[in-house]
Order: C-alpha cells, then sequence, then structure tokens
C-alpha cells in the first residue's frame, strides 16, 4: 500500500538517492511523499508533499542544498489509508515534541484505543494517521534506550507494519521492524546501507541484501548493524544483489501500460524457452518441482484481484485436462471460513508481487496445519516464494505499473504449461496433449497479429467511451478473461462494470438490459459459441448492445472484433488483450491516468 525507503551513509547526492527510490516505489502508493534527512548534530530537516513524488522532488531541490550534508535519510511514498490526503497526513511523522520520526507501512488495528489513551495524557496530534500513534507512543514510553523503547511499543501495537524509526536522542541510528509488511535491508563495500519495501529500488545501490521476516528488528549505529528475530539476536543470510536497474521509458508508448501490453508476445517467448520445447512436445520438469508427487486428488487455489481472476481460469484448465478437482478461493474470504486442511489436497498461492498481505495470511494458516503449499509469483525472494513448500516463477519481467497485463499472461501461460504437465502423467490424450501444445506455440505470433492492427480497436472504444455502465460476458474458459476485462476497464476509466456468465443474463442482469448498457462478449468458435449467439439474441430483444470478440464473423451483434482462430484451451490468450486494449483505449479517449489510477496502488500490503 506504501513504499518506504532508508539510506544512511555519506554520499553528498543522498537526497538524490532517497528521491530516487522513492520513484522505483511510487507504484505502491503516489497520494503524497515526503523525507526526512538528519546528522550527527541533531539538524533534522522534514519535507512533504502532496501528489507524486516529482513533486516531492521539487521541494527537495529547492530546500536541500549542495553544500548541505545529511547522514541518515528516511522516505515514503503514500496510498491513504488513515486520513485524507494531506500534507499533515504524509509521511515521515513525528510525536509531537518531534523527537522521534518513522515513516510506516501498514495499518495498525487498535490505534483508535492508544490514540484515545495519549490524547488523556495530553498528547496533541497534527494529523489523522494511525502512524502517527507510534511516534507519540514513542515518545511517551521512552526509556533512555532506543531498542528497549521500540521493543516496548512494538509489544503494544497489534497486526502488521515496516517501520523505519530514527531519534534526535540517537541520531546517528535507525531502527527497522518488520511484521506482516515488505521491508528488505542492504548494503554496499563504501558502509552505504539502504532499506526498501522493494527489491527494485535498490538496484545499483547495493551489493548485498537480506530478506527480513516477520519479527525481525535491525538496529543501524554507526558503520555496524544488529538484527534480532522475535527479541533475540540473530544472524540472516546475506545474500548477492542480482537484479538490474528498474527499465524506466515508455520508449515510444504513450503510456507504460500499452508498452507492458505490446511486450506480451515476447513475454511467452521467454517463458518458453525456459519450460519448454516444441520440437520434442517435451516440458521441463525441474521448473515444476513440487507438482511431480500425484497424492494430490484436490487443488484449492487463492488469490486476490487479476490474480484470482487467472486462478479461476485454472480450475477449468486442471479439471479437463489434468483431471483433478480444482477451485479457487479469495484470499481476504477464505482467511475466515473454518479451514481444514487435507493431506491430500494441495494449495497453490499466486501473486505477481509475492507480497499480497490477503494470500500470506492464508498460507500461514495452511502451513500452521501441515498443507502442502506452491507459489507462482513473479518476484524471487518475494514472501510468498520463501514460504511455501515448491513452486515457480512466472518470469513476467518487472510490472510496475498499476493495471495488470504482462503480470498476467506471465500467469496464465506458467499454468497452462502445469495444467499439462499435470495431465501427461494423469492421463491427458496423446493427440489432445499435442494438439494444445502445437496451438500454444502459435500464441505469440497470434497475439502480435492482433498487435499489429489496433485501429479497429480504437474506433470502438470511441464509439462506447460515451457509456457509463458495462456488462462483460463469457462463459466457460472465457468467464474469467470477462471478469478480467471487466476488471481492467473498472480500474482505469472509473467507469461502473460488471461481469456474468452469459448465460446468466436471464437471472436477473436482463432487467438492466438497454440501449445505455454496451455488452462485451468474448464468444469465439469454441463450445459455448452457440449458445453465447442465443445470449445476442436476448440481448438484442430488449434494443442492447452487443459488442462481440470473435474469429467469427457475428452478424447479429453490433460490432466484432476479430481475433485469430485456434482451440477452446488458447483463445483465453487472446481474448484478454483485446481486453486490456479496449480498456487501455476508452482510458486514453476519456484522458485518465492510466499508469497511476485514483486510489489504487500495485501491491497490496497491508489487509
Amino acid at each position: 500500500m506504501c513504499g518506504i525507503f532508508g539510506y544512511k551513509g555519506k554520499d553528498s547526492d543522498a537526497h538524490k538517492i532517497l528521491v530516487h527510490g522513492l520513484e522505483r516505489l511510487e507504484y505502491r502508493g503516489y497520494d503524497s511523499a515526503g523525507l526526512l534527512v538528519g546528522n550527527d548534530q541533531w539538524n533534522f530537516k522534514l519535507i512533504r508533499a502532496v501528489g507524486k513524488v516529482s513533486h516531492l522532488a521539487n521541494k527537495v531541490a529547492k530546500e536541500i542544498s549542495e553544500d548541505q550534508k545529511f547522514s541518515i535519510w528516511i522516505a515514503h511514498t503514500r496510498r491513504a489509508t488513515h486520513g485524507g490526503i494531506t500534507e499533515e497526513n504524509t509521511h515521515p511523522h513525528h510525536d509531537q515534541n518531534r523527537h522521534f520520526y518513522l515513516v510506516h507501512n501498514g495499518i495498525i488495528e487498535n490505534y483508535y484505543k492508544l490514540k484515545q489513551d495519549l490524547i488523556a495524557k495530553w498528547y496533541v496530534f497534527y494529523g489523522e494517521t494511525d502512524s502517527e500513534v507510534i511516534a507519540n507512543l514513542l515518545e511517551d514510553n521512552r526509556t533512555g534506550n532506543f531498542m528497549e523503547t521500540v521493543e516496548k511499543v512494538l509489544g503494544m501495537i497489534r497486526w502488521a507494519y515496516a517501520l523505519l524509526i530514527v531519534s534526535t536522542y540517537t541520531p546517528n541510528e535507525i531502527i527497522a521492524v518488520k511484521i506482516g509488511s515488505p521491508l528488505l535491508f542492504a548494503y554496499n563495500e563504501k558502509h552505504e546501507y539502504f532499506f526498501s519495501s522493494d527489491k527494485q529500488a535498490l538496484a545499483g545501490y547495493a551489493d548485498k541484501l537480506i530478506y527480513l521476516d516477520d519479527g525481525d528488528i535491525v538496529h543501524l549505529k554507526g558503520n555496524d548493524y544488529q538484527i534480532k528475530s522475535n527479541g533475540v539476536p540473530t544472524e540472516k543470510k546475506i545474500e548477492d544483489m542480482d537484479i538490474q536497474a528498474l527499465e524506466s521509458s515508455k520508449w515510444d508508448y504513450k503510456h507504460f501500460m500499452l508498452k507492458e501490453i505490446f511486450e506480451q508476445p515476447n513475454i511467452i517467448r521467454r517463458i518458453f524457452k525456459w519450460r519448454v520445447d516444441f520440437n520434442k512436445n517435451f516440458l521441463n520438469a525441474e521448473a515444476f518441482h513440487g507438482m511431480q508427487d500425484e497424492q494430490f486428488k484436490k487443488i484449492i487455489f487463492v488469490g486476490c484481484g487479476t490474480s484470482y481472476n487467472a486462478w479461476c481460469l485454472w480450475t477449468y484448465w486442471m479439471e479437463n485436462l489434468a483431471g483433478i478437482d480444482a477451485s479457487c478461493e479469495i484470499a481476504s474470504e477464505y482467511e475466515y471460513k473454518n479451514i481444514k486442511v487435507n493431506k491430500d489436497t494441495l494449495y497453490v498461492f499466486i501473486s505477481q508481487s509475492g507480497e499480497t498481505a490477503d494470500s500470506i495470511e492464508v498460507l500461514k494458516l495452511i502451513k500452521q496445519q501441515g498443507g502442502a503449499t506452491f507459489g507462482i509469483v513473479n518476484v524471487v525472494g518475494s514472501t510468498i516464494s520463501r514460504l511455501t513448500d515448491y513452486g515457480l516463477f512466472t518470469r513476467g519481467g518487472v510490472e510496475i505499473w498499476v493495471a495488470s497485463t504482462k503480470a498476467f499472461t506471465a500467469q496464465i501461460t506458467s499454468i497452462l504449461l502445469l495444467a499439462l504437465y499435470l495431465g501427461k502423467k494423469r492421463g491427458l490424450s496423446k493427440a489432445k496433449y499435442d494438439k494444445v501444445m502445437i496451438e500454444l506455440s502459435k500464441v505469440p505470433v497470434m497475439m502480435e497479429d492482433i498487435l499489429a492492427d489496433t485501429v479497429g480497436i480504437r474506433k470502438i472504444a470511441e464509439k462506447i467511451s460515451e457509456y457509463k455502465n458495462f456488462f462483460f460476458l463469457g462463459r466457460h474458459y472465457q468467464l474469467p478473461i470477462a471478469r478480467e476485462s471487466s476488471l481492467k476497464l473498472k480500474e482505469i476509466t472509473y467507469l461502473h462494470s460488471e461481469s456474468y456468465p452469459s448465460w446468466e443474463l436471464k437471472h436477473w442482469p436482463l432487467a438492466l438490459i438497454d440501449k445505455n448498457i454496451p455488452c462485451v462478449l468474448f464468444a469465439p468458435n469454441d463450445l459455448m459459441f452457440e449458445k453465447n449467439i442465443s445470449s445476442i439474441q436476448e440481448i438484442k430483444a430488449r434494443d442492447g448492445k452487443v459488442i462481440t470478440i470473435s474469429d467469427k464473423d457475428i452478424h447479429n451483434a453490433d460490432t466484432n472484433i476479430q481475433i485469430p482462430s485456434t482451440i477452446d484451451e488458447i483463445y483465453p490468450f487472446l481474448t484478454a488483450v483485446v481486453g486490456q486494449l479496449l480498456a487501455y483505449h476508452v482510458a486514453d479517449i476519456l484522458e485518465k491516468d492510466i499508469d497511476k489510477p485514483r486510489n489504487l496502488a500495485k501491491s497490496v500490503t497491508v489487509k
């Protein structure tokens, strides 16, 4: 939900490092941003700005001169959860006496009670955030020892946080804490130390990396540090930084989202290079380590948002190709069911970031009961990748901008290959296996055919951009694509959209159908084609407008977006791209901030 970045060192351009780090973390929140700088002489300077990191950068350039030297920096980019989007609610936060400063990613669930207790002691609050409560708790419980004070306060607050804390009492020190929210610690040979919510922000700065676990506290003092785990000093594994600097250019594309849509054919080719040899129709077994045991009779998929839609598609593939009973669960709801782990069930977690808070909580519950877990993530070293028993990386490349496109395609490519792998082991016919593999190998080229001419999609987007409400409809393999396309439209256009199985229209959505609600129907020439034609007739009988996405020429639709012909299992790759393009062009015509839609963040790391 937020991004935090910290630095301790003697670089004269440290303020530029901080701003650059925040720019790399801006996908985590862009309501406001701020930083605090300090040195050994108790000189602290707080700079905050509402809006994007660029607004903060402008203020920093004006307020920090080149001859000013600071050794400690903490910074934050915010997606608002507690309190409005104001400078007072922007991090870093401090106590009423300005002795403790901190940046915080997370949510303190019992903040209201703690705040009332502090108000009763005559503490005054300048803002509305839960983070400011922590700062005042530190001042109220000060023991004279920085670490003891922090540990005392941590025992009072509940749920999720990653914190960077500095104090005027000990100006050469930083304490970092991780519980539930992601935080990394890194350094280089120049004795520069860094903290970050994301490894990408550290690229080019740090040589060594330490993944912090829940309960870890890092005390950075001078040129030395100590790490405690649940109160006990510990040694953590130190890893080499193996990541290059983030690609930050749109090249000739108007938006990053459009660039990432067009990257998808090559993303699929990259996955093929790692996982499949089409000349031999061979899947790399090592890539699916952990899925080789045939004892699992059922698979439960757990995810959120776009990843949940990918899961829903996989349930069809797993049941139809691998013959395995499969179901999918929304993580935030599944956590509160009476989960009873079965030894013959595999629990699979999918997440682009690998840091989705709700999914991580379910994962921990499953592991506590001894369940078998498998992770499918895009980020190496992420929490889900480290907590699951087995897993694979989707190798989709870095996707920073909020609306997921290529990460979704990387996910469904990986999970279809996994379904084929398991299907081959569990009796899928050679003819069917070969046919799917052959058609799958053509996907990058078929996608490029769609991307080569998007003028028609743009024209349709111009026509429908005047409407305020939409239905996205599909059946079988196309239902998850309808859901994902509806989500995309809502995310970046702010228009109201709902998705349904097309055959469910008669149960109640038909009550809303009229000339003012366009229906986007995913209707390739698959198992459900004729039934989808019947749905079109029902919509047209009520003066509804129908846009179809199909490889067939559907004469009774108002407009058809043509796609290449393939087989049922492969159509989702093609229809998903059309759904992405349609949402993108509507948003562009409406002049929305496509790469940074309002109120959203790329990685949801708080509950």
